[in-house]
């Protein structure tokens, strides 16, 4: 089998523990998010195509239109550690009588982790959020609870000297 099935870096694989992800809802203080058991995001360009007159081949390609996807999967202590802080930043606006609307609160989630023998720190920022839904799988067994959240960012970058890098 070749070295490159399994990757590492200097012998150690990076996992989990070397990411630190970091949650700060709007007008609110930064929440660490130790209780999160992963997270997921995804960033796509979808193009569009100028036809000939002829309606057949493709001639040319729009600039397309960026979309982005994010989930996290917290540990039910942790998403309520999160539900609380989305409570206390919720505005005016997200008051019903005595109901607190979550979902209207935004929030950055910053992913940052530096791999084994390295010294750069690789930063990932889901930018304006907003929580949507969250799902629970519960089951028979020794896991503990686990709940999915959508998180719904507006933009999703790669953050690299100063710079935000962004497919568009």
């Amino acid at each position: 089998m070749s070295n490159q099935a399994y990757p590492s870096l200097d012998g150690i694989a990076p996992s989990w523990s070397d990411i630190e992800v970091a949650i700060t809802p709007t007008a609110s203080t930064k929440l660490d998010a130790e209780d999160i058991s992963g997270i997921k995001y995804s960033s796509k360009v979808e193009v569009g195509m100028q036809k000939g007159t002829s309606g057949g081949r493709g001639m040319r390609r729009t600039t397309g239109e960026s979309s982005f996807e994010a989930s996290a999967t917290f540990y039910k202590s942790g998403l309520r550690k999160f539900v609380d802080a989305l409570v206390a930043a919720a505005p005016e606006y997200a008051m019903r009588g005595n109901q607190v609307r979550i979902s209207l609160v935004g929030f950055d989630v910053d992913i940052m982790h530096t791999p084994p023998g390295e010294t750069d720190i690789y930063h990932t920022r889901l930018k304006g959020c907003r929580l949507l839904g969250y799902s629970e799988d519960l089951k028979e067994g020794n896991e503990a609870d686990q709940c999915e959240v959508t998180l719904n960012p507006i933009e999703i970058v790669h953050m690299r000297d100063g710079k935000e890098i962004v497919l568009l």
